[in-house]
């Protein structure tokens, strides 16, 4: 592989994530045309945002094999926050906050393990997609498919916003929006 591409490959998940939060930006505006004020705040956001995204730091990091585990613990976290929002009626909130919680012991289990310290993060990112709206994720497999869409988002995207807050809020919404976006289009 090039060096040209390689860049070019690292640079492919900073874009996406940059898109996902101006369609997210976007659509806010294209629900909120007739109130000036909104609209001016969101453009300032986004003018903000793109600043801020040309001073980001990135990371060098390796995709290695445990980091794909990541996609198995935010389908987990997906499912498990699902069941106790919808099945078990607790909310979005408390379901997100009840798989956040349990997750956040995992490392506890066993200090040393590498695979473990990845638990909380993608459980809780999971979490964020099992909170979707019945209206938007009316099934398991709606959120199935958006939780492994945004396990893969979140992998590819661990040597961006290290560190940084909203992340997993953002992976978590790219993969609903983007499930969503290709239900739409083959489905209709």
């Amino acid at each position: 592989m090039t060096l040209v591409m390689k860049k070019t490959l690292k640079k492919i998940p900073l874009l996406l994530l940059i898109l996902l939060q101006a369609s997210f930006l976007l659509a806010i505006a294209m629900e909120q045309l007739t109130a000036i004020p909104i609209l001016v705040f969101i453009i300032a956001i986004l003018v903000f945002l793109l600043l801020a995204y040309t001073k980001v730091p990135t990371h060098d990091a390796k995709h290695l094999k445990r980091d794909f585990l990541a996609v198995l613990f935010v389908v987990t976290g997906a499912l498990a926050a699902f069941h106790l929002n919808i099945n078990m009626a607790l909310g979005p909130v408390i379901a997100a906050a009840a798989v956040g919680t349990v997750a956040s012991f995992a490392p506890t289990l066993n200090i040393k393990s590498a695979i473990l310290q990845e638990v909380p993060a993608a459980a809780y990112c999971g979490a964020f997609v099992g909170m979707s709206s019945q209206q938007v994720a009316g099934n398991v497999l709606f959120i199935l498919l958006a939780s492994i869409v945004a396990g893969l988002l979140l992998v590819f995207s661990k040597n961006i916003f290290h560190g940084f807050g909203g992340k997993l809020g953002t992976v978590a919404f790219g993969g609903v929006a983007v499930t969503y976006l290709l239900i739409f289009l083959f489905l209709g």
